[in-house]
């Protein structure tokens, strides 16, 4: 008969586990601990490890069955509710882990790592304010730990604590004076002027640095801070050299990209999106989409400035809630096509529902709130379906600036056709094909505003959107550059600034280097 006792799993059992899944024997430590979990089957500590050989082995669904195991258990050990938090958070059930996070706060950590990780989850959540707290107390705790002081200066620069922010990557980098993205992430702080910047450091790191991967990091922070200084020709020189180098190590095709974008639009017409079913009749969700660095985040500033407005930021809510129903339509992971074709089989108004579940916890009693995850292009057909009276407001952007400010940007994650000019240009004129197609779908619903229209004149551009998302006007909505809502995306320090035109055609100043770029949009309309 099966032991159902809450005995617990030996240390040597457990450590021996860990010592699988650090060396990576993955199928020998999945065996060993559905021994253990025969054994042991309300220990956390076990159930804890299930759940982790779970994920690392693609079953979804067996990593979420062993936590909400776990999580029955109501173990006092601030470790094991934090683990607990993140292996939700890594599954996918994010608004599972943002009530797991509020265990963590009962428990109340101590130990500076314990805080340290406390604090990533958070910023993963978007609690970022929350985020900062916890990383102060882990920096205050253990000062000489400088990883520490790295990621709250991340924490910080997107609270908008800038100089606090640089002060704590300049102590990082006394330590690491050669983590390209320490020095990436600083050189993005504020605009560099001829008598303070970091040039003559970056290229002394750069040329002591050989062919090592932090030389992606120097060579974008290089370039940025010479295109500050107007030294356009060797800002292009850095730039081109590391994002070459960056493409290099990615293993990526654009034609899977634009194969993608192709079956999205000729599958996503009103006869299959009906197939679906009826969504959920709701009018709060406001989707604010584009390709990064075309504006969104500004327009989300001045749309969150509202009061009857919660900006929610970039939520994965709606793909993790696709990939979740996919997940559950299938036995194994599908392959984005695929995944295209499964998703026209779903029920649009569990999708919506989905969705909503996971957002409500964030959004409180707001009448509106928006979504701005730039990735929401791709799902803008399945986002009709299941909330038909959502808003869409797309922001474009002069191709070949929004095209060229992208190349400039070094990505934590994603947009991998974004390091080739070619590559770029190939994918723009698919997503191009993708918005117009959108745009006829979804109809009423849609609204295409221009970034250059926005900063040469705001309160027309800025009406026009609120009267689109059935908004009264307020003149807060101007003011979006006084706002003290944290900024998560590469925006954070030029969106706390005073509208300014300076980004308008700055391609320009690259125009013999980007011909070739230029070519592919010769003959958009």
């Amino acid at each position: 008969m099966m032991n159902l006792s809450p005995t617990p799993a030996g240390a040597a059992e457990i450590h021996c586990l860990r010592e699988l899944l650090w060396t990576r024997k993955v199928a020998e430590a999945r065996e060993r601990c559905a021994r253990l979990l025969l054994a042991h089957p309300v220990d956390p500590q076990v159930l804890l490890l299930a759940a982790e050989i779970a994920l690392r082995t693609g079953d979804v669904r067996e990593c979420q069955s062993h936590l909400q195991g776990c999580l029955a258990t109501d173990s006092r050990d601030p470790h094991q509710a934090l683990r607990v938090a993140e292996l939700l958070f890594s599954s996918g059930q994010q608004h599972e882990a943002w009530v797991a996070a509020g265990r963590v706060r009962e428990l109340a950590p101590e130990q500076p790592e314990l805080c340290d990780r406390f604090g990533t989850l958070l910023t993963h959540l978007g609690e970022i304010r929350e985020a900062v707290a916890y990383y102060e107390r882990a920096v205050a705790s253990a000062p000489k730990v400088v990883h520490f002081r790295y990621n709250l200066a991340m924490a910080q620069r997107m609270t908008g604590e800038l100089a606090q922010a640089e002060a704590n990557l300049d102590h990082y980098l006394s330590v690491h004076p050669y983590d390209g993205e320490a020095h990436h992430a600083r050189s993005g702080l504020r605009r560099q002027t001829p008598t303070l910047n970091h040039v003559d450091e970056l290229e002394a790191r750069l040329s002591s640095c050989g062919a090592h991967r932090a030389t992606v990091g120097l060579g974008y922070a290089l370039a940025k801070e010479l295109e500050d200084l107007k030294e356009y020709s060797r800002s292009f020189m850095h730039l081109s050299r590391a994002a070459h180098q960056h493409r290099a190590m990615l293993r990526y095709q654009v034609t899977d990209d634009l194969e993608v974008l192709d079956t999205l639009r000729r599958r996503h017409t009103q006869d299959n999106l009906r197939l679906m079913g009826s969504g959920v009749d709701t009018d709060e969700c406001v989707f604010i989409i584009g390709l990064p660095r075309s504006g969104t985040t500004l327009v989300e500033r001045m749309v969150g400035s509202h009061s009857h407005v919660y900006a929610a930021g970039e939520l994965d809510a709606f793909p993790n809630a696709v990939i979740s129903a996919g997940r559950r339509a299938s036995d194994r992971p599908l392959g984005k096509l695929e995944l295209i074709e499964q998703s026209l089989k779903g029920d649009a108004a569990s999708l919506a529902r989905s969705y909503l579940s996971q957002v409500r916890s964030r959004i409180g009693n707001a009448a509106r709130f928006t979504d701005k995850l730039p990735l929401n292009y791709l799902y803008a057909g399945l986002i009709h379906a299941a909330l038909p009276r959502a808003k869409f407001v797309l922001v474009r952007r002069d191709p070949v600036d929004n095209c060229f400010a992208m190349y400039k940007t070094l990505f934590a994650s994603g947009y991998p056709f974004s390091y080739d000019l070619s590559e770029l240009g190939q994918y723009y004129l698919g997503w191009d094909k993708l918005m117009r197609h959108w745009q006829q779908l979804i109809g009423p619903g849609w609204l295409e505003i221009h970034y250059e229209d926005l900063v040469a004149d705001p309160e027309r551009v800025a009406r026009q959107v609120t009267e689109h998302c059935g908004l009264s006007w307020e003149p807060a909505c101007l003011d979006f550059h006084a706002s003290r809502a944290p900024v998560a995306t590469a925006s954070a320090t030029q969106v706390r600034q005073q509208l300014y035109t300076d980004s308008v055609g700055k391609w320009r100043h690259y125009e013999a280097n980007l011909v070739p770029l230029a070519k592919y949009f010769e003959h958009l309309q």
